[in-house]
């Protein structure tokens, strides 16, 4: 016994934080918080359990899936934007979202709406659509078009929304050459989380649950996408089932389970 948890009367998951051999952690997260222990014992400040605030409901903890490098952890839930744990000390810890870079992104769209933006740099520029196209849901969203894209960071109506510009757009024209962010709270963020081949992999959205989002080559947050081999890459399984993939596993290859099966991911 080293300690009491929190809140007795909640569950309570434990995730462990190995950086070595010689440097490993258990995490106890509960009802939106996680405290921490090393060494048989309860990592404290000023007397009292450290501990830092999570978005992570009680009823969320168990479908929670991580994976590590060194002192960052990747967190994945379906109800949220995908987290990254970091260790800088004992006491000294931060969870934040993921900033990723240009993507990914859903299909472009195909059909006649446009989108308009009021200035190609700047932030709390307007993006105006021709028709209703924004949703609540849609803020923290990215959206891609004119060579550029923007983070969407205030809803004001389905035909208007406030973004920051990420890379600057071509021009201020209209067009119907764009695309929408694939993580968002409109379309589901990913479940599923592991490293393979020095990418970090993604997958098992609400909206595409059979699609594994992969980063570029060493350099995990960038989604940009390409024809050179180490760009980012977004694939979906060809199956007769649209089952969800519910988990990421690497091994020689990188396996991917689904509820109707298994499948195998490999480097050429």
């Amino acid at each position: 016994f080293i300690a009491e948890v929190k809140d007795s009367s909640k569950s309570t998951r434990l995730i462990p934080f190995e950086f070595s051999t010689q440097q490993t952690y258990i995490l106890e997260f509960g009802d939106q918080y996680i405290r921490f222990y090393k060494d048989k014992g309860q990592i404290l400040s000023s007397g009292s359990a450290y501990e830092i605030a999570s978005p992570y409901l009680e009823a969320e903890l168990f479908e929670i899936k991580f994976a590590q490098s060194a002192d960052v952890m990747y967190i994945c839930h379906e109800n949220h934007s995908v987290r990254k744990l970091s260790r800088t000390g004992h006491t000294s810890w931060t969870l934040e979202k993921v900033e990723f870079t240009d993507g990914p992104y859903l299909s472009p769209n195909t059909t006649s709406t446009t989108v308009t933006p009021s200035a190609t740099t700047g932030t709390g520029i307007t993006i105006t659509a021709s028709a209703n196209l924004f949703a609540a849901t849609d803020v923290d969203r990215l959206i891609s078009f004119r060579n550029g894209y923007a983070e969407i960071t205030a809803f004001t109506s389905a035909t208007s929304v406030t973004a920051d510009v990420k890379d600057n757009f071509d021009n201020t024209t209209a067009t119907s050459d764009w695309k929408f962010g694939a993580f968002s709270d409109t379309s589901g963020h990913p479940s599923c989380v592991s490293f393979f081949e020095q990418r970090l992999v993604f997958a098992g959205t609400t909206n595409e649950p059979q699609t594994l989002y992969f980063s570029k080559s060493g350099d995990y947050e960038n989604m940009t996408s390409g024809t050179n081999a180490d760009d980012a890459m977004i694939y979906t399984i060809a199956s007769n089932q649209v089952n969800r993939i519910r988990y990421l596993k690497t091994q020689r290859t990188l396996i991917v389970g689904t509820t109707g099966g298994e499948f195998t991911v490999s480097a050429d």
